[in-house]
């Protein structure tokens, strides 16, 4: 295929909330531009693009595709992100290396959760929008509700460039506002549009809405609003330029009606983001990071190259496709690049354009296109990749803490290690979830952004890796700490046994230390009560307690200890003699100093619909959570508060049922506090009864 320049490339990722019909437009519009021989579908499992096991298996994109078709001597490369609310993690990705998003809202259901979410995306964001109204051949479809929910949302901005033709099962066609041109489609045909007649019982709408239409675009440009305020219209090449101008800078977003399944209207998406949206060489430069500093770089072709890696596909038969967005410069293969993030060298071997499963071999990708790079030996999702000569690099995608959690652990014996190798190269596919092994809690942790990822995560160990795994609710990282300092606390350590003897004795003093300031070890031994070579032998004893625990077997923290005195004996002390004595006189010492259980706190960010607020504040309190404040965003309430971690390990699941899936939110964690004396009486009673099972 040709060679595009970044002027004649459109970069488009395609978001929605789950079931809309992405998958299907992208199907459509690849078929209508002639790219695939036929349109499959997500239904049947006949799709390109949703082609892996599990996305046959539950009809749900469940990992970013990417596709492309040429369209009037242009090339759009459209990524389809999967709209349930576990994987929006590939949105984010997209968003950094496209410049228009096609936000898809369904005709009968108008704006649904996972719009509303994806739509915060785009709010810090330089990507123009455009919405495509799909459904419009369902019962009960009705655009103009749809046009009002859209305006009422998204503000003002919001202009219908092409119309439907009918209603339900009467939809045939659309009417394009821009040209005042009507096409009528062959459900299910070739998606190209044939010319009619406007139908007459239209007209006058039709009139009305160009007329809003010109008002819209006017108020984007000064020299426009003169020429309509004189002329009390704009002629075509006014209106094309001031849509092409208010859809790039952000102020205008287009509304394209169609049906993705019958393939109508898809057309008209494909003009539109060819001519109005902007092109790849509309971004002139992009952040970077060179060092520790920021700094920008050219997007042309004529500088360094310099490519984003912001996907990896894992393909049986293929292995790992790197895929990329090209910034400035040209990948050729066989050229070798650098990885700034690892310092290491990368030769550059197959590449080709990606559409779905198929693939079109290309020796070069120039800057502004996106492409598939195969079997590069270190390189991975959020790595840079530039000529040798440079070291910059591009920030990671950054992506919320999971909110879920499992500990897992291996059915059948001798699998641990299978379990964290297939975890690892699923973590290359999608870098939302994490895996590690705690060793405070002795669990290793699967966490993810929602039970359903967690359920695919799982189901793939099993069908691609054949790990079966247990699965149990995570425990609780809690830590253990005193109240109150003791001092001179003292304890002998005496063996006699035969032969050599062991022998140390010691004196502590213990205090607290201000959370989260961790342990610290003070020698105030004066003279020689205890060789200067045997004290670290103390400090090592304690230090085993302190991951062991006292009271509940968790971690100890925040703790100081001064080794004030001491004896030894000149045969029988030795270092196992004093790390045993340190142990002990630290675990006498603790018990004295009125310990306390501490919980970990996190920081919750909750975005919910205004008339959810009430509820949402009141369930926070019941989870003994402190409310930190509440302001407006759009069209949603932010709440912040301070919650145990213990309280809200199940939250996702019941936030979405209190808010009808509206709401959404984010945690980190913030500190420990201690936990209430009834509360704490419960967990430690419930872990020395587990510790007495294991023993």
């Amino acid at each position: 295929m040709k060679t595009y320049q970044a002027g004649s490339i459109r970069n488009v990722c395609f978001l929605s909330h789950g079931g809309v019909g992405k998958t299907t437009l992208l199907e459509a519009a690849c078929f209508t531009a002639k790219a695939t021989s036929k349109m499959g579908r997500v239904d049947n499992g006949s799709s390109i693009f949703d082609a892996r096991p599990d996305e046959k298996e539950r009809k749900m994109t469940i990992s970013m595709h990417a596709g492309f078709c040429e369209w009037k001597d242009a090339k759009i490369n459209i990524l389809d992100c999967p709209g349930f609310l576990d994987f929006l993690s590939d949105a984010r990705a997209a968003l950094r290396v496209v410049e228009t998003a096609v936000i898809l809202v369904d005709a009968v259901d108008g704006i649904q959760v996972g719009t509303e979410i994806v739509s915060t995306f785009l709010e810090n964001s330089r990507v123009a929008r455009v919405f495509f109204v799909n459904g419009c051949d369902k019962e009960n479809a009705t655009f103009e509700k749809t046009m009002d929910a859209l305006k009422k949302g998204y503000g003002t901005g919001v202009a219908p460039l092409v119309i439907p033709v009918g209603k339900g099962s009467s939809f045939k066609g659309v009417v394009d506002l821009v040209t005042k041109e009507a096409y009528e489609y062959v459900r299910g045909g070739d998606g190209i549009g044939r010319k009619i007649d406007i139908p007459v019982e239209m007209t006058d709408e039709i009139e009305m809405l160009r007329q809003t239409l010109m008002e819209s675009v006017a108020e984007t440009d000064e020299a426009l609003m003169n020429a309509y305020c004189e002329n009390g219209a704009l002629n075509d090449d006014e209106l094309r330029k001031g849509l092409s101008k208010g859809v790039t800078e952000g102020t205008l977003f287009p509304v394209i009606a169609g049906c993705a399944v019958h393939n109508m209207g898809v057309d008209q998406l494909l003009f539109k983001l060819v001519n109005l949206c902007p092109s790849a060489a509309s971004r002139a430069e992009v952040d970077v990071i060179e060092n520790t500093e920021e700094k920008k770089i050219s997007c042309a072709e004529s500088s360094p190259t310099t490519a984003f890696v912001f996907k990896t596909i894992s393909e049986e038969h293929l292995g790992e496709i790197t895929v990329v967005r090209v910034f400035s410069g040209k990948l050729k293969t066989g050229i070798d690049m650098y990885n700034s993030n690892r310092g290491t060298a990368e030769r550059i071997g197959g590449m080709f354009f990606l559409r779905g499963r198929e693939r079109t071999d290309t020796a070069e990708l120039t800057a502004g296109d996106i492409g598939g790079l195969l079997k590069l030996k270190d390189t991975h999702t959020n790595d840079t990749l530039v000529d040798k000569s440079a070291h910059h690099r591009f920030a990671p995608t950054q992506l919320p803490e999971p909110l879920v959690s499992v500990a897992i652990s291996a059915k059948e014996k001798g699998d641990e290690d299978k379990i964290g190798t297939a975890l690892a190269k699923l973590h290359e596919e999608d870098t939302s979830f994490t895996y590690k092994f705690h060793s405070d809690i002795r669990q290793a942790i699967l966490s993810a952004m929602g039970d359903i990822q967690l359920d695919v995560i799982l189901d793939n160990l099993k069908s691609r890796f054949k790990v079966a795994v247990i699965r149990k609710p995570p425990k609780i990282s809690y830590r253990e700490t005193v109240t109150k300092g003791v001092k001179y606390i003292e304890y002998t350590h005496k063996k006699q046994s035969g032969g050599a003897g062991q022998y140390a004795r010691v004196f502590i003093d213990l205090e607290p230390r201000p959370r989260g300031e961790g342990y610290e070890f003070v020698d105030k031994i004066v003279g020689g009560v205890i060789d200067q070579s045997l004290r670290p032998s103390v400090d090592k004893g304690i230090q085993y307690k302190l991951n062991e625990g006292i009271i509940a077997g968790y971690p100890i923290v925040d703790v100081r200890v001064t080794l004030v005195d001491g004896k030894m004996h000149p045969v029988d002390s030795k270092d196992i003699a004093f790390q045993i004595a340190g142990r002990e006189v630290f675990k006498k010492a603790f018990e004295m100093a009125h310990p306390i259980l501490l919980e970990p706190v996190v920081d919750v960010t909750i975005t919910v619909p205004e008339e959810y607020t009430g509820d949402i504040m009141g369930d926070m309190s019941s989870r003994r959570g402190k409310i930190g404040g509440m302001s407006q965003t759009g069209r949603y309430q932010v709440i912040t508060a301070k919650v145990p971690e213990a309280e809200v390990m199940t939250y996702s699941t019941t936030m979405r049922s209190m808010t009808q899936g509206r709401g959404f939110y984010t945690k980190r964690f913030s500190h420990y506090e201690q936990v209430p004396s009834e509360l704490a009486k419960k967990i430690i009673e419930l872990s020395k009864k587990e510790s007495a099972q294991a023993g």
